[in-house]
């Protein structure tokens, strides 16, 4: 690959990492305008989103399957 299109593949790849982190902190901060979730779910995910590794259904299943500020059991 020649230097020019590397460095055109970096600025891409910041870019859109970015992007994503413009798009969670836009979904982030409508979910904490909503009711009906609560902050700590917020900051389960928020940190779910900060992590460097792609987030799986799971992940998302087991935030919000949790009762408001507890753990299921």
């Amino acid at each position: 690959m020649g230097l020019h299109l590397e460095a055109t593949v970096r600025r891409f790849a910041i870019a859109m990492a970015t992007l994503q982190q413009l798009i969670a902190d836009k979904f982030l901060a409508k979910l904490a305008e909503s009711k009906h979730v609560d902050s700590e779910k917020i900051d389960q995910l928020r940190a779910l989103l900060a992590n460097s590794k792609k987030p799986k259904a799971e992940d998302f299943v087991r935030i919000f399957s949790l009762p408001a500020g507890g753990d299921l059991k």
